[in-house]
Protein backbone atom coordinates (compact mmCIF):
# COMPACT_ATOMS: atom_id res chain seq x y z
CA UNK A 1 0.00 0.00 0.00
CA UNK A 2 1.50 3.55 -0.72
CA UNK A 3 1.76 5.96 1.88
CA UNK A 4 -0.97 8.54 2.04
CA UNK A 5 1.07 11.57 3.18
CA UNK A 6 2.98 13.22 0.24
CA UNK A 7 6.29 14.37 -0.33
CA UNK A 8 4.43 17.81 -1.65
CA UNK A 9 3.77 18.36 2.01
CA UNK A 10 7.59 18.76 3.41
CA UNK A 11 8.28 22.18 1.91
CA UNK A 12 5.38 23.57 3.91
CA UNK A 13 6.08 21.72 6.92
CA UNK A 14 9.44 23.06 7.46
CA UNK A 15 8.42 26.32 6.21
CA UNK A 16 5.65 26.37 9.48
CA UNK A 17 8.33 25.19 11.49
CA UNK A 18 10.46 28.01 11.09
CA UNK A 19 7.55 30.50 10.99
CA UNK A 20 8.43 31.59 7.70
CA UNK A 21 5.63 31.58 4.35
CA UNK A 22 5.67 28.34 2.49
CA UNK A 23 6.25 28.10 -1.04
CA UNK A 24 3.37 29.22 -3.74
CA UNK A 25 1.30 26.06 -4.36
CA UNK A 26 2.81 24.19 -1.95
CA UNK A 27 0.95 21.03 -0.20
CA UNK A 28 -0.09 21.24 3.45
CA UNK A 29 1.98 20.97 6.42
CA UNK A 30 2.36 17.34 8.43
CA UNK A 31 0.14 18.05 10.91
CA UNK A 32 2.09 15.94 13.33
CA UNK A 33 4.98 17.91 12.83
CA UNK A 34 3.27 20.84 13.96
CA UNK A 35 1.93 18.51 17.19
CA UNK A 36 5.58 17.77 18.35
CA UNK A 37 6.74 21.28 18.17
CA UNK A 38 3.54 22.08 20.73
CA UNK A 39 4.67 19.34 22.57
CA UNK A 40 8.29 20.36 23.41
CA UNK A 41 6.67 23.89 23.88
CA UNK A 42 9.04 25.08 20.90
CA UNK A 43 6.94 28.15 19.10
CA UNK A 44 9.24 28.08 15.93
CA UNK A 45 12.70 26.74 15.15
CA UNK A 46 16.08 29.09 15.08
CA UNK A 47 18.29 26.66 13.37
CA UNK A 48 17.15 23.88 11.00
CA UNK A 49 19.55 21.19 9.89
CA UNK A 50 17.87 18.93 6.80
CA UNK A 51 19.94 15.39 6.10
CA UNK A 52 19.30 14.72 2.35
CA UNK A 53 20.25 10.96 2.25
CA UNK A 54 19.57 9.64 -1.33
CA UNK A 55 17.36 6.80 -1.83
CA UNK A 56 16.76 5.21 1.33
CA UNK A 57 13.57 3.30 1.06
CA UNK A 58 10.91 2.31 3.60
CA UNK A 59 11.41 -0.85 3.46
CA UNK A 60 14.90 -0.46 4.33
CA UNK A 61 13.62 1.32 7.60
CA UNK A 62 11.40 -1.47 8.29
CA UNK A 63 14.04 -4.28 7.40
CA UNK A 64 17.01 -2.89 9.59
CA UNK A 65 15.12 -0.80 11.91
CA UNK A 66 18.06 -1.26 14.85
CA UNK A 67 20.07 0.04 12.26
CA UNK A 68 18.45 3.17 12.28
CA UNK A 69 19.03 3.04 16.39
CA UNK A 70 21.14 6.31 16.05
CA UNK A 71 18.52 8.65 13.77
CA UNK A 72 15.59 7.56 16.22
CA UNK A 73 18.10 8.96 19.04
CA UNK A 74 17.66 12.03 17.67
CA UNK A 75 14.47 12.34 16.50
CA UNK A 76 11.16 11.56 18.05
CA UNK A 77 8.74 11.06 14.87
CA UNK A 78 8.59 9.34 11.93
CA UNK A 79 6.33 10.44 9.05
CA UNK A 80 5.51 7.89 6.30
CA UNK A 81 5.54 9.60 2.87
CA UNK A 82 4.95 9.15 -0.70
CA UNK A 83 7.34 10.53 -2.98
CA UNK A 84 6.32 11.29 -6.46
CA UNK A 85 6.55 10.32 -10.34
CA UNK A 86 8.71 9.53 -11.96
CA UNK A 87 10.35 8.41 -8.65
CA UNK A 88 13.62 9.75 -9.82
CA UNK A 89 16.33 12.17 -7.93
CA UNK A 90 15.82 15.20 -9.25
CA UNK A 91 11.88 14.90 -9.69
CA UNK A 92 11.41 14.15 -5.94
CA UNK A 93 13.96 16.46 -4.67
CA UNK A 94 12.33 19.16 -6.91
CA UNK A 95 8.91 18.22 -5.46
CA UNK A 96 10.52 18.17 -1.62
CA UNK A 97 11.80 21.69 -1.49
CA UNK A 98 8.79 23.59 -3.72
CA UNK A 99 5.69 21.49 -2.35
CA UNK A 100 4.49 20.79 -5.76
CA UNK A 101 4.03 18.30 -8.38
CA UNK A 102 6.40 17.43 -11.19
CA UNK A 103 4.21 18.99 -13.99
CA UNK A 104 4.40 22.20 -11.87
CA UNK A 105 7.55 22.88 -11.28
CA UNK A 106 9.14 21.49 -14.43
CA UNK A 107 11.20 18.65 -13.73
CA UNK A 108 9.40 15.20 -15.12
CA UNK A 109 12.29 12.81 -15.99
CA UNK A 110 16.03 12.21 -15.01
CA UNK A 111 17.34 15.82 -15.85
CA UNK A 112 18.40 18.38 -14.32
CA UNK A 113 18.40 22.28 -14.45
CA UNK A 114 17.56 25.16 -12.50
CA UNK A 115 14.40 25.26 -11.32
CA UNK A 116 12.00 28.39 -11.99
CA UNK A 117 9.46 27.52 -9.05
CA UNK A 118 9.46 28.66 -6.20
CA UNK A 119 11.27 26.91 -3.47
CA UNK A 120 11.79 26.54 0.26
CA UNK A 121 15.41 28.47 -0.25
CA UNK A 122 13.72 31.18 -1.88
CA UNK A 123 10.96 31.94 1.11
CA UNK A 124 13.69 31.20 3.85
CA UNK A 125 16.10 33.71 2.08
CA UNK A 126 13.22 36.22 1.45
CA UNK A 127 12.85 35.66 5.26
CA UNK A 128 16.32 36.90 5.73
CA UNK A 129 17.19 33.61 7.28
CA UNK A 130 21.06 32.45 6.16
CA UNK A 131 20.73 29.21 4.23
CA UNK A 132 23.72 26.64 2.80
CA UNK A 133 23.27 23.82 0.63
CA UNK A 134 26.33 21.06 0.98
CA UNK A 135 25.89 19.41 -1.59
CA UNK A 136 28.08 16.34 -4.07
CA UNK A 137 29.18 18.07 -7.42
CA UNK A 138 27.13 17.48 -10.39
CA UNK A 139 24.18 16.04 -7.92
CA UNK A 140 20.69 17.26 -8.35
CA UNK A 141 20.84 19.49 -5.34
CA UNK A 142 23.60 21.13 -6.17
CA UNK A 143 22.06 22.53 -9.35
CA UNK A 144 18.34 22.12 -9.68
CA UNK A 145 18.57 24.66 -6.47
CA UNK A 146 21.01 27.01 -8.33
CA UNK A 147 20.81 30.98 -8.69
CA UNK A 148 19.02 31.26 -4.95
CA UNK A 149 20.07 33.97 -2.18
CA UNK A 150 21.62 31.27 -0.46
CA UNK A 151 25.69 29.56 0.00
CA UNK A 152 26.35 27.05 -2.00
CA UNK A 153 29.05 24.33 -0.44
CA UNK A 154 29.41 22.00 -3.65
CA UNK A 155 32.02 19.13 -2.98
CA UNK A 156 33.53 15.51 -4.69
CA UNK A 157 31.67 13.54 -2.48
CA UNK A 158 29.99 12.23 0.48
CA UNK A 159 32.93 12.68 3.19
CA UNK A 160 33.81 15.62 2.11
CA UNK A 161 29.91 17.30 2.07
CA UNK A 162 30.04 16.19 6.08
CA UNK A 163 33.05 17.64 6.98
CA UNK A 164 31.95 20.75 5.56
CA UNK A 165 28.56 20.83 7.31
CA UNK A 166 30.42 20.05 10.28
CA UNK A 167 32.93 22.98 9.95
CA UNK A 168 29.50 25.07 9.03
CA UNK A 169 27.21 23.87 12.26
CA UNK A 170 30.60 25.04 14.56
CA UNK A 171 31.08 28.44 12.61
CA UNK A 172 27.10 28.68 13.53
CA UNK A 173 26.29 31.60 11.04
CA UNK A 174 23.60 29.65 9.45
CA UNK A 175 19.71 29.27 10.29
CA UNK A 176 19.25 26.53 7.97
CA UNK A 177 21.54 23.72 6.49
CA UNK A 178 20.62 21.06 3.95
CA UNK A 179 22.97 18.81 3.77
CA UNK A 180 22.96 15.80 0.42
CA UNK A 181 24.71 12.65 0.19
CA UNK A 182 24.66 9.79 -2.41
CA UNK A 183 26.73 7.02 -1.54
CA UNK A 184 24.03 4.41 -1.07
CA UNK A 185 22.19 5.63 -4.33
CA UNK A 186 25.40 4.94 -6.41
CA UNK A 187 26.34 1.89 -5.04
CA UNK A 188 22.82 0.49 -5.14
CA UNK A 189 22.85 0.96 -8.71
CA UNK A 190 26.29 -0.29 -9.45
CA UNK A 191 25.59 -3.70 -7.11
CA UNK A 192 22.20 -4.28 -5.77
CA UNK A 193 20.37 -3.05 -2.82
CA UNK A 194 20.98 -5.28 0.04
CA UNK A 195 24.79 -6.02 -1.19
CA UNK A 196 27.38 -5.53 1.62
CA UNK A 197 28.70 -2.49 -0.10
CA UNK A 198 24.86 -0.94 -0.41
CA UNK A 199 24.37 -1.78 3.21
CA UNK A 200 27.35 -0.01 4.17
CA UNK A 201 26.96 3.12 2.40
CA UNK A 202 23.57 2.93 4.19
CA UNK A 203 25.15 2.65 7.17
CA UNK A 204 27.62 5.70 6.28
CA UNK A 205 24.51 7.41 5.86
CA UNK A 206 23.13 6.96 8.94
CA UNK A 207 26.72 7.77 10.87
CA UNK A 208 26.98 11.16 8.90
CA UNK A 209 23.39 11.75 10.47
CA UNK A 210 24.32 10.91 13.87
CA UNK A 211 27.81 12.84 13.42
CA UNK A 212 25.56 15.84 11.99
CA UNK A 213 22.76 16.02 15.00
CA UNK A 214 25.10 15.66 17.96
CA UNK A 215 27.00 18.80 16.72
CA UNK A 216 24.40 20.85 16.58
CA UNK A 217 23.05 19.53 19.53
CA UNK A 218 25.97 20.81 21.41
CA UNK A 219 26.56 23.63 19.29
CA UNK A 220 22.55 24.73 18.73
CA UNK A 221 21.66 23.82 23.05
CA UNK A 222 20.29 27.23 23.51
CA UNK A 223 18.53 27.83 20.58
CA UNK A 224 15.20 25.47 19.51
CA UNK A 225 16.15 23.57 16.51
CA UNK A 226 14.24 21.26 14.24
CA UNK A 227 16.78 17.98 12.74
CA UNK A 228 15.62 16.22 10.14
CA UNK A 229 16.30 13.83 7.68
CA UNK A 230 14.15 13.86 4.80
CA UNK A 231 15.28 11.29 2.00
CA UNK A 232 13.71 11.36 -1.96
CA UNK A 233 12.97 7.70 -2.88
CA UNK A 234 12.98 4.45 -2.45
CA UNK A 235 14.48 1.63 -4.67
CA UNK A 236 14.14 -2.15 -6.06
CA UNK A 237 15.79 -4.69 -7.90
CA UNK A 238 15.32 -4.97 -11.45
CA UNK A 239 15.55 -7.93 -13.84
CA UNK A 240 19.50 -7.83 -14.43
CA UNK A 241 20.02 -7.74 -10.66
CA UNK A 242 20.59 -4.19 -10.31
CA UNK A 243 19.30 -1.72 -7.64
CA UNK A 244 17.23 0.93 -9.45
CA UNK A 245 14.34 3.41 -9.28
CA UNK A 246 11.27 5.38 -11.03
CA UNK A 247 8.94 3.49 -11.33
CA UNK A 248 5.32 3.34 -9.57
CA UNK A 249 6.42 0.77 -7.02
CA UNK A 250 5.52 1.07 -3.87
CA UNK A 251 9.29 0.28 -2.92
CA UNK A 252 10.09 3.35 -5.12
CA UNK A 253 7.73 5.55 -3.45
CA UNK A 254 7.54 4.86 0.03
CA UNK A 255 10.08 6.51 2.27
CA UNK A 256 10.13 7.53 6.38
CA UNK A 257 11.04 11.19 6.77
CA UNK A 258 11.98 11.91 10.49
CA UNK A 259 12.05 14.86 12.80
CA UNK A 260 13.31 15.89 15.81
CA UNK A 261 12.78 19.17 17.73
CA UNK A 262 15.20 19.82 20.86
CA UNK A 263 13.98 23.31 22.68
CA UNK A 264 17.12 25.32 23.61
CA UNK A 265 18.20 25.99 27.21
CA UNK A 266 19.05 30.09 27.40
CA UNK A 267 22.15 30.05 29.83
CA UNK A 268 20.38 32.08 32.37
CA UNK A 269 17.27 29.09 32.53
Amino acid sequence: MKNSISMTQFAATVAGCIGVPAPEEAGEPFTLVGELMRAKDVRKAEKVLIYNPDAVGLWLFQKYTEWFAPVLRHTQLGVPVCTVLPSYTPVCFGTMYTGVEPSVHGIQKYEKHVLEQKSLFDTLAEAGKKVAIVAVENSSMAIIFGNRQVDYYILPYDGEVRDKALELIEEDKYDVIAVYNQEYDDVMHRTWPESEESLQALKNHIRTFDQLCCACEKKWKEQDSLLCWATDHGIHTNQEGHGTHGSDLEEDLNVMHFFGVQKGRKENE
